[in-house]
Parts: structure tokens; sequence; C-alpha cells
């Protein structure tokens, strides 16, 4: 591999490390706008797992719904 290869390498890797950060800033900035999406993320993750899992993230999509619409 040449020195411009080696170049466009860690170009390449630059972009994708930037762009992951981008993705990953744009879902939490979302999060701290729009508090019902938080709130229905934390109920989803307060379910756990079993038979009633099913049921609680029921609810959750039930609650997030009513807070949508305000």
């Amino acid at each position: 591999m040449g020195k411009s290869g080696f170049v466009w390498l860690i170009v390449v890797i630059i972009l994708l490390v930037v762009g992951a950060v981008i993705l990953t800033q744009t879902d939490t900035i979302k999060k701290l706008i729009d508090p019902c999406e938080r709130t229905f993320t934390d109920c989803n993750h307060g379910c756990g797992e079993g038979i009633l899992n099913s049921l609680c993230k029921e609810k959750c999509t039930y609650d997030y719904n009513v807070c949508e619409k305000g």
C-alpha cells in the first residue's frame, strides 16, 4: 500500500468515526428535546423480561401516543 492509499484509509476511518458520533448525538438530542420519546424509552427499558413484558410495552406505546397528541 502506497502513501496515498494509507492517507485514504485514514480519511475513511475518520469519516466513519465522525458519522457515528453525529448519529449518536442526533439520537441523544432528540431524547433531550422530546420528553415523550425519553419517557417511552425509559418505560420500555423498565419492562424487563418475562410473560408480562409485551403488556408492559403495549402500555408504554399507549402512553407515548397519548403524550404525542398532547
